[in-house]
């Protein structure tokens, strides 16, 4: 699918993750029980420390603290809709975004829309809030992010120490700019990444114990073959070629895959950057921590790339040179 949203702009973007920072042994010694066997894995991974938030802070709590500068712009009272991609809810009944809208001050007559998507949520939500704020003439506040350490297994080096906690806010309102978006799903592959029983559809044996499920191969393969397809063909869908980005904002699923990323697209690290050395694969949060990171660059045109859970694929490309970026706060 291919699509494009006239007439909006991202006015605002911060993030948050918690407080709590630890090195990737001091987690899970069980699973690293030397020095050594940590060391490979941060050479492997990338990934030398997580945020890893408290089983009391959820990821609705890390997005109202991030919500706060952004929402200090604007009058709260404009807001049209609220929209919030998550994997890991306060509940299920009722949808967060209702709760959020309390939380936020936001008036009653707004739409709340709750998303359940992972690693290509952010451009799903992004999508979905262009055409909010272009059909409703409003602005539209944007919520996603996971605590995906609340579900991972204890005796899983697979996800226990790649998974670190985030959530981020983007403000889209109406506006000058475009953005032009392309999303693929490869429903065959679910099994690839599973959280089993998290639903209604019930097993006696749930893979990984009941926790989050990763198959590391089956990511790779999919993250170095299918992804960068994708990305080609949305660049010659816009008629733009790899020198007219910017930013590569790509998912952070860990420094391996990035960095092969960027080799098989034929662009430099820089343009590709991995930054989540010491947060962890931040889901669906991940393309704003990038953008974040690199917020004292001159960001015009920005290619975001989601890929994961689904599986799936979700592209972007827009402007970003209005765009006020936060640093990230901590809760």
């Amino acid at each position: 699918m291919f699509t494009q949203v006239n007439g909006i702009d991202i006015k605002a973007i911060s993030c948050c993750v918690p407080k709590e920072m630890y090195s990737i042994r001091e987690y899970a010694p069980e699973l690293l029980k030397s020095e050594k066997t940590a060391k490979r894995m941060v050479k492997s991974t990338g990934i030398s420390h997580l945020r890893i938030s408290p089983k009391s802070v959820t990821t609705a709590d890390l997005f109202q603290k991030a919500a706060e500068p952004v929402l200090a712009d604007i009058d709260k009272k404009e807001i049209a809709a609220l929209v919030f991609v998550t994997q890991t809810p306060d509940y299920l009944v009722p949808t967060t975004g209702h709760i959020l809208q309390n939380k936020l001050g936001l008036r009653n007559d707004i739409l709340c829309l709750d998303i359940t998507e992972g690693c290509s949520g952010y451009v799903t939500g992004l999508y979905t809030s262009c055409m909010l704020a272009n059909q409703l003439q409003g602005p539209v506040i944007f919520g996603g992010g996971d605590t995906i350490s609340h579900i991972t297994n204890p005796n899983d080096r697979a996800t226990r120490v790649i998974f670190g906690d985030a959530a981020t806010a983007t403000l889209v309102t109406p506006g000058s700019h475009n953005a032009f978006f392309s999303f693929e799903s490869y429903g065959e592959r679910w099994r690839a990444i599973v959280w089993e029983n998290s639903g209604f559809r019930r097993t006696s044996n749930p893979i990984n114990d009941g926790c989050l499920y990763l198959d590391g191969m089956g990511i790779m393969e999919f993250s170095l073959n299918e992804v960068p397809t994708s990305i080609h063909k949305m660049l010659t869908r816009c008629n733009f070629t790899l020198d007219d980005v910017d930013l590569f904002a790509c998912h952070q699923a860990n420094k391996l895959i990035l960095t092969s990323l960027a080799q098989k697209l034929g662009v430099p690290a820089e343009k590709l950057p991995w930054v989540s050395e010491n947060v962890g694969n931040e889901s669906s949060a991940s393309i704003p921590m990038v953008l974040s990171a690199m917020r004292r660059k001159k960001l015009n045109r920005v290619f975001c790339s989601g890929f994961g859970v689904g599986l799936s694929i979700g592209n972007c490309i827009t402007d970003f040179s209005d765009t006020k970026l936060y640093g990230v706060s901590e809760l």
